[in-house]
């Protein structure tokens, strides 16, 4: 596989002013065989006049009802690919110029490839030491991952089109938001081959991220997906996982007291990337509190 076709799945709404950093970066791509597929949720900006200015044939961009629910706009751009490798990348997003010849370096061995992501805050300088610090998957294995997270974020992954096969994300409303995460442990369950960089090649656009309290509860709509596959220790860890993601959003509304009571939980977690996350979250918390005491 020489020259193999990427697809590039990318939904959009309403990214006017920044899907065309996301486009950019796709054309600035040292490797140049790819074609792009922008699903358009019928945006009321001007995404399609920014996108349909791209006089560029290996761009395709289509309009697509998904009334609020981002996989039916991830499923129909893969039902329309072409490609021998499917890339996903959010229209907020954008790569960095060697994305695709960095990862055409391990095709030939692996069937799923990511990486992880720097920061981007608005108005503000690029610094590149703000970037995720993903885990490698050291087994292909639904329980390995269900307990210590989601490590993948679709921007930042690659898959092949023959492991991917019919399978779709999932489209129920109470993924909404962990989606993808489902997606990938549909994958991961296959038994495939995973290959995790550990270098940033995506710039993750953080305006619209933030602890809330809808998160661990979304996660528990994936476990209760996947716990079926957990025996009761494994179910356990689970838990103490969510009890951080909860102690996560406390801390970020200044509720410190409830933050270390969760921390206190995930602080047992068996798994040593839980557990040093939640001491160091305990840590802060209980100085927040303190701090908070004496002003």
């Amino acid at each position: 596989m020489n020259n193999p076709l990427f697809s590039i799945v990318i939904p959009t709404y309403n990214r006017g002013n920044l899907i065309g950093r996301c486009i950019d970066s796709i054309i600035a791509q040292t490797y140049t065989n790819w074609e792009a597929i922008i699903v358009d949720n019928y945006s009321d900006d001007n995404t399609e006049e920014v996108v349909l200015s791209y006089k560029d044939d290996r761009i395709r961009f289509i309009k697509n009802h998904n009334y609020g629910v981002i996989a039916v706009s991830r499923n129909k751009a893969l039902d329309m690919a072409k490609g021998d490798w499917i890339c996903f990348l959010d229209s907020d997003d954008a790569w960095f110029p060697n994305k695709l010849q960095e990862i055409k370096n391990y095709l030939k061995d692996y069937d799923l490839i990511y990486h992880n992501y720097q920061k981007v805050y608005p108005d503000t300088v690029c610094n590149k030491n703000q970037y995720s610090k993903f885990y490698e998957i050291k087994e292909s294995t639904v329980n390995y991952v269900i307990q210590r997270g989601d490590p993948i974020n679709p921007s930042c992954a690659c898959v092949s089109r023959d492991v991917i096969g019919d399978t779709r994300f999932d489209e129920s409303r109470d993924l909404f938001a962990v989606e993808d995460y489902d997606f990938f442990l549909q994958l991961i369950h296959k038994n495939i081959r995973i290959k995790f960089l550990g270098i940033p090649l995506t710039l993750y656009d953080m305006s619209g991220c933030s602890h809330n309290e809808a998160a661990s509860k979304r996660d528990l709509y994936v476990f209760n997906k996947w716990k079926y596959l957990l025996n009761e220790k494994e179910q356990k860890e689970f838990m103490r996982l969510n009890a951080y993601r909860k102690a996560c959003y406390l801390m970020s509304t200044k509720q410190y007291k409830e933050a270390n009571e969760q921390y206190a939980i995930a602080c047992c977690a068996r798994i040593s990337l839980t557990r040093i996350k939640a001491i160091k979250g305990f840590i802060r918390s209980f100085y927040n509190k303190l701090k908070a005491r004496h002003n």
